[in-house]
């Protein structure tokens, strides 16, 4: 039995409850005392000043690869040498359970999904920026700008009253179609589909002549987040399932409701005979390929993916192709679509926790985060007045404007704010749920059975955890 207790845990997740609702940042400070004190100056200042190295390692996506492009415009304004590290997310996350588990000190800087966070966090795998956010020698306020941050994404990085890192985004997506392969289908490409039943049928219509008929992630949980994990829960929701009764105030599991099953088989259905090869196993780097080879005519994936799969050098799918409009709905009322927050943290055992203060509040000012979008591919941000920014607009009028619109709306009226009962357990019941959906793919068990087991281990996790008896 776990020591942290059921009200202590729950009030841990309500606060990140919140942050499913829009999205931004936050930040604050750390300290780690020179030698002597200096009078006048504070520890962290001098601490500030003498690192002059910041190891940072991101998840392969938007921030981390338009960052890549500009940041060595910090080592010149500051003399630091960044060691820059990117890894794909499954890589990624299965490096940092373990480093982080052994208190490594070899990061400073790392990025963190609204997942993983409560996991990291309760595991004391985070430095909270509290002290550093409130000594003013080493944070600049009009640079950090706390008040541009939008507040339901900086309070999902609080944990214990804590704060604990600076939000870059909050992410959901959309369902993308290719209008040109919609017309040769004799389908009306200003008619997408709008619920789960059409979609299925247009992937049917368009599933021909080495086109796929749609794309969704089928791979395995990464530490609770990608994969099917971020995308079946959209269908289960839709169909009027749930992971469990009533969260947070009754966690006993219900993956195994009629709703749930006949989720997992629609979802199964279609993955395995229209979608692209290896759909089952797939994440969203195998579903940007073939969008860029012209292979695929329906896709459900990150709203801030669409550079990628319109890019000009890269992509056969061009951006007039291509139509943006929110997710399918089912019979079940409510919102359907998934939410995220993405962040910047420092890890507790980081010995250069003040200068990844400052990187952090540098990469995350509105400059910088326009330029990122200009240089690289950046199209969604921790800060609510860098969209209204005349450059960023300009550089993002994707589809005159259609995917901006699509966006907006997704969040405002299909986002779901309790996307996946958050809780410290939560990447644990991710792998286990993602584990036996991927036993339905390959025909080892019925959707039915597969629930049956997932519900069982999942209500050993939290009866452990003090959630249930």
């Amino acid at each position: 039995m776990k020591s942290v207790t059921k009200s202590k845990r729950i009030l841990a997740v309500l606060s990140i409850a919140a942050v499913l609702v829009l999205a931004a940042s936050c930040s604050q400070k750390s300290s780690a005392a020179p030698a002597a004190q200096q009078p006048g100056v504070s520890q962290a200042k001098q601490a500030l000043d003498s690192q002059k190295d910041l190891n940072v390692s991101l998840v392969a996506g938007n921030f981390a690869e338009s960052l890549q492009k500009i940041y060595t415009d910090y080592e010149k304004l500051t003399g630091t040498k960044v060691n820059y590290s990117v890894l794909g997310v499954n890589n990624y996350f299965q490096k940092m359970v373990v480093e982080l588990s052994s208190n490594t000190d070899a990061y400073d800087l790392i990025y963190l999904m609204s997942p993983q966070f409560l996991q990291y966090a309760s595991n004391g795998w985070l430095y909270p920026v509290d002290s550093l956010l409130a000594d003013k020698s080493v944070t600049n306020d009009s640079l950090l700008d706390m008040g541009n941050l939008m507040t339901s994404s900086v309070d999902a990085l609080r944990y214990e009253g804590k704060l604990y890192g600076i939000p870059v985004a909050s992410l959901t997506v959309l369902l993308y179609y290719r209008k040109d392969l919609f017309q040769a289908a004799g389908l009306d490409p200003n008619k997408p589909p709008k619920t789960w039943d059409e979609f299925r049928d247009y992937a049917i219509k368009l599933h021909k002549n080495g086109i796929a008929g749609m794309g969704m992630r089928g791979a395995r949980s990464a530490g609770g987040s990608e994969g099917l994990i971020w995308h079946w829960p959209m269908v289960l929701y839709s169909f009027g399932g749930d992971f469990v009764k009533d969260f947070p105030q009754d966690m006993t599991p219900v993956l195994n409701s009629p709703e749930a099953v006949k989720s997992v088989e629609y979802f199964a259905d279609l993955l395995k005979n229209y979608s692209i090869k290896g759909a089952t196993t797939g994440n969203y780097e195998d579903i940007t390929v073939a969008v860029q080879q012209g292979d695929l005519a329906m896709w459900i994936d990150g709203a801030a993916m669409v550079r990628n799969y319109i890019d000009p050098d890269k992509s056969k799918t061009k951006e007039d192709m291509v139509g943006f409009v929110p997710i399918p709905t089912g019979p079940a009322p409510g919102k359907p679509g998934p939410l995220n927050v993405h962040s910047i943290n420092i890890p507790a055992h980081s010995k250069n926790k003040e200068r990844a203060w400052d990187f952090i509040q540098w990469s995350t000012s509105q400059d910088v985060l326009v330029k990122m979008s200009i240089e690289g591919n950046l199209v969604t941000v921790s800060r609510k007045t860098v969209y209204d920014n005349p450059e960023f607009k300009q550089v993002n009028n994707i589809g005159n404007g259609a995917w901006l619109a699509a966006m907006n709306e997704s969040l405002a009226n299909y986002a779901r704010a309790q996307y996946r009962p958050l809780t410290p357990e939560w990447p644990e019941v991710a792998d286990i749920v993602s584990g036996y959906i991927s036993e339905v793919f390959t025909g080892q068990l019925s959707a039915k059975a597969a629930l049956d087991r997932a519900n069982e281990e999942v209500a050993k996790v939290y009866k452990d955890a003090g959630y249930i008896k």
